[in-house]
This record gives structure tokens, C-alpha cells and sequence, in this order.
């Protein structure tokens, strides 16, 4: 029965390989044998077409056994300079042999990736069955999954990738990326010569499998902190939760003894209790999840807060995905050609609404601080405050990342996750410019605020400059570069680009971005200061006429709607707009959007909102809002761990896209509130036990103002 099983395996094996069936080399007496199936012969156009994808098609799984056994042997000269070469021949010709008989091997043959439908549409990354491959196991090596990646930029109808064309291959372990190399050199050499013309190997990578991964120092960290913070945590929830039932035990005995006076005095807590209670998952859980909110009219922000939040997450998962599916062209031209794609493909817009916000709560909290204070503000404690606010997560998120979250999945592209997050940490960590930009800003706005309390002309004259010197700046660069709008450059590269692209030069950065830097972020933080300014001197309630209220909702509206759809001719068709309109839609596009936003804000909070402030004052966006930061900087984390730790590559439709999208979204909303219940609100927390207010009024760290409430969202 096993012979049966086996002879027909090798059987199919021979019906899917197609030509020359197998050779068999046997390494005592070093001859071949031959055995014949039906040939295959592939389509001259299609060999003509694509040399690499032909290489890679029916009947060159024979043909690479075949031409190894001539490649190692043309390789036995500098065998004596690369010992692994030898270790690498011997293994080779071991798996050849046991193909006759060894399922192992069979496994390994049947691993291999191979030629797929789609290759016009994109789907030139065959990978193979990387499982099957490694748990392969030899007499004395065990299979190794490798990727072997061709030069395809003069391939006809194929220049438009940016990535190359790869395919899977399961080689013995003993081979190193080096000696498949020049093995594969060799079999391209031989195939070139006989059918495919010129096909360049660009390189072979051997991903480790999660067994082969190395302890780091930031593993060992990263378990400590964790273990500190778990240990730290249990302490204050325990804690609590002790003194939430003596303080009950107390009441009842106070109730039966009418000790109103007991009642009317609670016994001070020493600092020390306060800290440990800091960390208390049950209070830290309550705070976290109430819908109430005592911030007044500004709840709305809670709303626009976690819905442009929402967007961002729909924007990187469009992004990701069509990094990870199958179809690349295809699908990329399927979702641009829709115009109700745009507020996808334009999601570059919800970053705006956070410079928004940001430059909107600082103003308004600056100012009424400076009320109280009759002008005086704690400048160094503001930034030490703001440091605490947003280093202890970051940091954790940075550490984790960098160590411990590379446990924690296997697969063909996994060991390059590990990799990922240490590359764009030197960046930034990507995703996480925003928060640079927007600490650069913070910087600069206590001396704005003091300007406008004494002076206000001087000080909103000083928010008008910076408005329109960062205009300036965003239209001079478009027409020094020519620089095509984002949306545009964004779209025309979406689904193309490898997930980590080259940096850029620091003067590449400097004459064309548009995008990243403070200088062309400003204008935007900088209408939010003028809207946060508007709101305290009116204290939320501006008087508007009802014909401006219409004619501010319409021209909002209309706004909008032109900057998100209007650029659809263009990105329907990869086409660029003209060079001066290019100037004039950069120059203008983010302070109309903040404009528009802050019409929404002001309208709202002075009473002219209607159904939009009853929709972003829903209580559920209450505690929603409170995960936002934690959300923020771990959701691509999710992404790239879901794509990354994949066998495949996916066939993403609409309906794939939207279950991704929720998948990812409700994973990443559970693992932001973990972080927000054990370390974010714990800092905040432990930040205002021991250090002084920002205005110096000890009185007001344990205050329940608006503006506390409010602080805590910034």
C-alpha cells in the first residue's frame, strides 16, 4: 500500500511537472537515468513574453533537478573557498535520489511554487506552501524555504511593478542564500541558452523560521517591562480593591451611627497609596469606559476624534492590502475606477483633523489657563507634562515591537516582520511622524498663547503669518518640484511599492515633500489655534444669522465634497494635473479642509449643529475617544502581523477589504484599551500625583474642570 501511495505521487508529481518527467542521479556511480512523460511545449508568444514567468512554468520543476547536478559540479572548482557548497552538493543530490522513493522529499518537490493565472493582472509572487516545506524532514537536513526574486523591468507589460517577480523554492537546509545563488545562476545560464533568452536573478532570501530567530537584549527588556507593569498593575487593582471594601464597611457603620461627620471628612490619602493606586485596572477601567463627559459643548470633539481615527485605519488597510493581494494591478484599478473609493484613497485628510484638534485644545485650554493665572504659565512644566503624556506608550509600543512581538507568528514573509518595525524606527516608526510634527508645534505655541493673552491683535496676527507663510511654503515647493498633489502621487504608486521603500535624502525631504514636514503642516494647527481662540472669547457660543448658518453648512459641505472627489478624473485615469492647478490645489487643499472642520466645531458647540452634533455628541464616542492614541500607534502593527504572518498572498475583494477592515479594526480596538487600562492612563495618572500642575496651582490636580477633562484628550 505505501508503494502504491508513493508511485502515485511521483506520478502526479510527473503529470504536473509535464516534459522530462524526473532524473534520477545516482551519487555512487554519477549517472543519470531518464525517465519520459509527455512533453509540454509552452506557448511561443507567451515564452517570448515573460522568460522568467516560462521558466517558472509547466516542466521547470525537471528541468532545475536536472541543471543542478551541472551547476554544482561547474561550482567543484571553488568548492575548497565555500565549504557550504560542498555540504549544499551533497544534500542536493540526496533529495534528487530520495524523489524515487522518500515522501520527504515529495513534500519538499510539491512545496515549490509554480506559474498562476493573473500575471498580466499582477500576480508574480508564487510562493509556494512554506509549511509543507519546512516540516520536511531529510536524513540529515530538513527543508528550507527560500525566495528567489528575477529582474523584470524589461519584461514587456511588466515595468509597471515596482517589486520583482519571485517565486518560492524549498532547498536543503544545509544551502546557504549564497550557494542557491549561484546554483540558480547556473540553471538560469542553462535555461537562457535553450529557451528563455536573458532572465537575471536579482538575489535569493532565506527568511528564518521562527525556531531559528535569535534572543535579542530587546526581548529580555521587553519581557521585564512587561512583567513590571503586570506586577504593578495587579498591586494597584488589589490594592484598590481592599480599600473600595473598607471604605464600604465604613459607610455602613457611619450610616448606623450617624456619624454624619465621619461621613463629611474623608480621611486624606497619603501620597504613597495614591501612587499604587494609580494602577488600578478597576478605577483606571471605570474612568476608561464611562460615557460621561463634563467638558461641555466641546463633547463633539470626542466624535470627530474616533471617526477620523476610523478613517485612518480604513486608509492604512487599503494601503496594506493591496500590498498583500494577489490581483495587484487589477485590484488596484478596480478600486480607483469607483468614485466611491475616494474618501479611501484620500484618507490623507483625517491627519489634518488631528493638527486640527491639536492646535484647537491648546489654544482653548491655553488661554482659559492664563485667565486663571492673570498671565502665568509654567512654559517647562507644559513640555514636561506633554512629554509623559505620550512617551511611556510610545515606548512600550517601540520596545514590543522591536523584541517580543516577533514570537508570535511563522510564515514565509514573518522573520522580515522583526526586521520591519527596527528599519522605520530610525524614521520614526512611519506612521508615527505625525506625533514628531506635532511635539514641534506644542513647542512653539506657549509663547502664542502668551502673545495673545497680553496682546491679542499681536497674537492672532502671529496665527494669521504662520497660516499663510506655511500656504507659501506648500505652493512654492509644488512649483519648484513640479509636485503632483498627494492623493495623486499616493494613488498612481498605491499596491506597487515594496512595504519598506527607500528613505529619502534629507534634501529630497526638504525640496519635495509636501507632505511630512512641520513647514507645510502648519497651516492647519495653526486655524485650529484661531478656532480653539474663537470658542474661548465667545466661551462656545457665537451668535450667527441663519442665512450664514445655511450658507456656512452649504459651502462647508460643498468644500469637501470638491477636495475629496475632485481629483477623481486624475486618479481614475494615473493621469497628473496641469502644473499651475497642481500649485494652486496644494497651496489651498489642507486650509480649506481645516476651514470647513472648524466651521463644523463652531457651529456645532454655538447651538447650529442640529442631527450633526446630536451624532458626535453619542455617548458611545466618550470612551471610544480615550483609546484613540493607544489605537494610533499599534493598528498598522496589527495589519502588518495579519499580512505578514500569512502562507499566501490574498485574492482581495470588496467584501475581503471590508472583513479585513473590521477584523483589524475590533483587534486593534481591544489591544489599544490593554494598553490605555495598563500603562497610558496609569502614567497620567501617576503624572499628576507627582508633579505640579502646569499653572502651579496645587489645588488643581485633583480638579474636575473642563479643562482636566479636555487634557486628557490632547
Amino acid at each position: 500500500m505505501r508503494f502504491f501511495c508513493e508511485t502515485n505521487l511521483l506520478l502526479l508529481l510527473c503529470f504536473c511537472y509535464g516534459n522530462n518527467c524526473l532524473e534520477v542521479v545516482d551519487d555512487s556511480s554519477q549517472k543519470t537515468v531518464e525517465k519520459q512523460s509527455t512533453e509540454f511545449k509552452p506557448n511561443e508568444e507567451f515564452i517570448a513574453f515573460s522568460p522568467f514567468m516560462q521558466l517558472f512554468s509547466d516542466g521547470y520543476f525537471d528541468d532545475i533537478l536536472g541543471t543542478v547536478v551541472q551547476a554544482v559540479k561547474s561550482l567543484d572548482e571553488n568548492m575548497g573557498e565555500e565549504p557550504d557548497m560542498k555540504t549544499c552538493r551533497k544534500q542536493w543530490l540526496t533529495f534528487i535520489n530520495d524523489l524515487q522513493s522518500q515522501p520527504y522529499a515529495l513534500r519538499m518537490a510539491d512545496s515549490w511554487g509554480r506559474k498562476q493565472s493573473g500575471i498580466l493582472d499582477g500576480n508574480v509572487e508564487w510562493m509556494g506552501n512554506y509549511h509543507e516545506c519546512i516540516e520536511a524532514k531529510g536524513p540529515d537536513f530538513n527543508g528550507k524555504w527560500c525566495q528567489a526574486f528575477m529582474d523584470h523591468k524589461h519584461e514587456p507589460n511588466m515595468d509597471q511593478l515596482s517589486r520583482p517577480p519571485s517565486v518560492g523554492i524549498c532547498v536543503p537546509s544545509g544551502c546557504s542564500e549564497n550557494s542557491i545563488t549561484k546554483i540558480f545562476h547556473e540553471i538560469l545560464s542553462f535555461k537562457s541558452n535553450i529557451k528563455t533568452g536573458n532572465t537575471t536573478l536579482l538575489n535569493v532570501q532565506c527568511p528564518l523560521t521562527t525556531e531559528q530567530l535569535e534572543w535579542t537584549t530587546a526581548d529580555t527588556l521587553g519581557i521585564a517591562v512587561t512583567c513590571v507593569v503586570i506586577v504593578l498593575n495587579l498591586i494597584g487593582t488589589f490594592v484598590d480593591f481592599i480599600t473600595r471594601r473598607n471604605n464600604a464597611k465604613d459607610k455602613k457603620v457611619s450610616e448606623r451611627t450617624d456619624n454624619y461627620a465621619t461621613k463629611s471628612q474623608p480621611m486624606k490619602r497619603p501620597r504613597l497609596l495614591k501612587m499604587v493606586l494609580c494602577f488600578s485596572m478597576i478605577s483606571n477601567g471605570e474612568k476608561l469606559l464611562t460615557t460621561n463627559y463634563s467638558g461641555g459643548s466641546l463633547g463633539i470633539l470626542n466624535g470627530i476624534r474616533f471617526l477620523s481615527t476610523a478613517w485612518v485605519a480604513l486608509g492604512h488597510v487599503f494601503v496594506d492590502t493591496q500590498i498583500g493581494t494577489v490581483y495587484l494591478l487589477s485590484s488596484t484599478r478596480y478600486l480607483k475606477s469607483k468614485i466611491i473609493f475616494m474618501p479611501i484613497i484620500n484618507f490623507y485628510y483625517s491627519v489634518d483633523t488631528f493638527f486640527l484638534l491639536g492646535g484647537l485644545l491648546v489654544s482653548y485650554l491655553g488661554m482659559k489657563q492664563l485667565t486663571n493665572t492673570n498671565g502665568r504659565m509654567n512654559i517647562l512644566m507644559s513640555y514636561i507634562h506633554r512629554f509623559i503624556r505620550i512617551t511611556p506608550v510610545y515606548a512600550y509600543v517601540i520596545l514590543f515591537s522591536m523584541g517580543i512581538l516577533k514570537w508570535f507568528g511563522s510564515g514565509p514573509q514573518w522573520s522580515n516582520f522583526p526586521v520591519l518595525p527596527h528599519y522605520v524606527c530610525q524614521d520614526c516608526m512611519a506612521w508615527c511622524w505625525y506625533l514628531a510634527v506635532d511635539m514641534q508645534f506644542y513647542l512653539l505655541t506657549p509663547f502664542i498663547l502668551l502673545a495673545t493673552y497680553r496682546w491679542p491683535r499681536v497674537g492672532i496676527s502671529l496665527m494669521v503669518f504662520f497660516t499663510i507663510a506655511s500656504m507659501a511654503v506648500c505652493g512654492i515647493l509644488s512649483a519648484l518640484g513640479p509636485i503632483q498633489p498627494p492623493v495623486i502621487v499616493n494613488s498612481q504608486s498605491i499596491g506597487l511599492l515594496d512595504a519598506v521603500s527607500d528613505i529619502p535624502t534629507y534634501d529630497m525631504k526638504f525640496r519635495y515633500d509636501i507632505y511630512f514636514l512641520p513647514w507645510v503642516r502648519l497651516h492647519v494647527y495653526m486655524i485650529g489655534m484661531l478656532t480653539g481662540y474663537v470658542l474661548f472669547a465667545t466661551k462656545g457660543k457665537l451668535t450667527i444669522p441663519k442665512w450664514l448658518v445655511v450658507l456656512g453648512w452649504l459651502t462647508s459641505a460643498g468644500s469637501c465634497f470638491a477636495i475629496i472627489f475632485g481629483l477623481y478624473p486624475q486618479t481614475s485615469t494615473d493621469t497628473d494635473l496641469d502644473t499651475g492647478l497642481a500649485i494652486i490645489y496644494n497651496t489651498f487643499e489642507k486650509p480649506v479642509y481645516g476651514l470647513c472642520l472648524s466651521w463644523v466645531i463652531i457651529a456645532c458647540t454655538s447651538g447650529y449643529g442640529g442631527p450633526v452634533t446630536k451624532f458626535l455628541n453619542w455617548k458611545i464616542f466618550n470612551p471610544l475617544s480615550r483609546l484613540t492614541f493607544s489605537f494610533y500607534l499599534i493598528h498598522l502593527l496589527v495589519l502588518m502581523w495579519y499580512f505578514l504572518n500569512r502562507n499566501n498572498m490574498i485574492h482581495c475583494q470588496t467584501i475581503d477589504f471590508i472583513f479585513i477592515y473590521i477584523g483589524s479594526f475590533l483587534i486593534s480596538l481591544a489591544l489599544a484599551f490593554l494598553l490605555c487600562l495598563t500603562i497610558e492612563w496609569p502614567t497620567m495618572e501617576l503624572a499628576k500625583v507627582l508633579l505640579p500642575s502646569k499653572r502651579g496651582d496645587p489645588s488643581d490636580r485633583d480638579g474636575k474642570s473642563d479643562q482636566k477633562k479636555l487634557l486628557k484628550q490632547q
